[in-house]
This record gives structure tokens, C-alpha cells and sequence, in this order.
């Protein structure tokens, strides 16, 4: 059985509604379209594909509750191409906290393949392909985002845009058109600037990672984002002419630190080994 919930929330940030005209998930969930609502165990028993049916946001399966369980037992979750798409596969909404999503799934043909805006959020192992981007931490704080492929994405594999204290490791952003690895938000395409209204992100570590074949830089800490740590990378062949670059002034408070097997390519400023 289904319900339908009405409420209003729309997000400048992201230039689209998070939530409207809401269908709650059942604890099996056999379609995309819906939004879980409720703390329980959720398990996803077949592949779901976006031709089933979306929210109002374009997200195949939405997490608005707290400690909430997600299961998508290998089950792939399919969007409508990143050239269409307005959602993702996976969104964990800005009022979830403390999710688990064992994803072991492929995200891939959506705008976000996985999106995570909540609190504490731990999601493991997603293959994130042929999105726009593969993983995209908006705003969201503390989660744990490991064991997952975020590659052949149209722009960024990772992006972190004013997210603090996450963690991001194991993980491969290999091929994305632009970025494998961006933190950060900047105006009219060009690094070094800062969005309007967007906070800094810092505190995030990214670590024990490969981003290589990238059409631009594998990794990238924008301007006015610092406190972040970089370690156990193996960055490089990039296509942009620098593999890892910090727009802040001598790293500002950037750690990127060479483990003994690290690897950041060709850098921009001394300050990255």
C-alpha cells in the first residue's frame, strides 16, 4: 500500500524542488518513484528503472526519514540518461539522519547517481556511471561513502558542494569528462571563484582513491574550501594539464599528505608532494 503525502521544499542551492507530491515506499520496494517516510528496513527486490515512475524532485528512491535501512541487494537502479534526468537514483534528504544504504547496485543515467544532503549518512558500495555526476554530497554532513566506481560521469565523479566532516575512501573516479574529484562550488565554470550563498566545505577526508583519465584534473579543492585531507591517492594521467590542484594560496589549511605510495601527478603549487 502506498500513501500520499503534500509538502513544499524548495532548495536554491540545487535549483530544483526536493520534495512535493510524495508516494511512501513500501518495506519492498519493486518500483521507483516513491520516498521512504518512515524508520524501518527497506529492501529493493528487482531492478527499478526510472520509466517506473519518479518523484516530483526526478529520484528514483528518496530517504526522507532518520535510521532508515536500505538494502538494494544488487538490484541496478536506471535513469532516463544524465541528459534528461533532473534526480537520482539514490537522494538522502537534507531532514534524513543516520541512513545505511547497502547499495551494491549499479546508479547509473541519472543526474546525482547517488545524492546525499542528510546527516551521518554511511552508504557503501555503489557504481556510480553515466551520470552527470556519479556521487554529489549537497550540504550534508558526516557521512561515510566508500567501496564504489564513480567513473564515465558527464561532469564530476565526486563533487562536494558545502559539505563538512565527510569521509570518502576506497573508491575509483576514473574517465569522468571533466573532474574525478571536486570540492567545492564555482561561478561560470572557471576554478578559483566562489558561488554566492554556497558555504565552504571543509573538514571532508578523501582518501585511498584512484582518479586518472579524467578530460580535466583527477582532483580539485576550489578557492575559500579548507581543512580538508588527502591522503592514499593515486592521482594521475589527467587530460587537463595538471592532475591535483588547490585554488587556496599555499593549500591553506589543506593537508595533502604523502602516505610513502602516494601519488598526486603533476600539481599545481608546491604544497601538494
Amino acid at each position: 500500500m502506498f500513501a500520499i503525502f503534500t509538502t513544499w521544499n524548495v532548495s536554491p542551492s540545487l535549483g530544483r524542488a526536493q520534495e512535493s507530491t510524495t508516494m511512501a515506499c513500501a518495506t519492498s520496494i519493486a518500483a521507483c518513484g516513491c520516498t521512504i517516510t518512515k524508520t524501518g528496513t527497506y529492501t529493493v527486490t528487482t531492478d527499478l528503472s526510472s520509466t517506473q515512475g519518479v518523484t516530483s524532485a526526478g529520484d528514483c528512491i528518496a530517504i526522507k526519514a532518520s535510521s532508515v535501512i536500505l538494502n538494494a541487494d544488487e538490484h541496478s537502479i536506471t535513469g532516463p540518461g544524465s541528459g534528461t534526468s533532473t534526480g537520482a537514483g539514490i537522494d538522502v534528504l537534507k531532514s534524513s539522519s543516520g541512513a545505511f544504504i547497502e547499495a551494491n547496485s549499479n546508479l547509473d543515467d541519472w543526474k546525482y547517481g547517488l545524492e546525499v544532503q542528510g546527516k551521518n549518512t554511511i552508504v557503501d558500495d555503489s557504481d556510480d556511471a553515466d551520470n552527470v555526476v556519479g556521487v554529489f554530497l549537497s550540504g550534508a554532513t558526516g557521512a561515510n561513502i566508500n567501496a564504489f566506481e564513480a567513473n564515465n560521469n558527464t561532469i564530476y565523479g565526486v563533487w562536494i558542494k558545502g559539505g563538512k566532516g565527510n569521509q570518502v575512501n576506497s573508491f575509483s573516479s576514473i574517465d569522468n569528462t571533466e573532474t574525478g574529484v571536486y570540492i567545492g562550488c564555482h561561478d561560470d565554470d572557471t576554478r578559483g571563484t566562489k558561488c554566492a550563498g554556497v558555504p565552504s566545505s571543509s573538514g571532508n577526508r578523501i582518501y585511498d582513491f584512484r582518479s586518472g583519465g579524467n578530460g580535466d584534473a583527477g582532483m580539485v579543492i576550489d578557492l575559500g574550501n579548507q581543512g580538508n585531507l588527502l591522503i592514499g591517492a593515486s592521482i594521475g594521467a589527467n587530460t587537463g594539464g595538471l592532475d591535483s590542484i588547490d585554488e587556496n594560496p599555499s593549500c591553506g589549511t589543506d593537508q595533502w599528505i604523502d602516505d610513502g605510495s602516494v601519488s598526486f601527478g603533476v600539481t599545481s603549487q608546491s604544497c601538494i608532494p
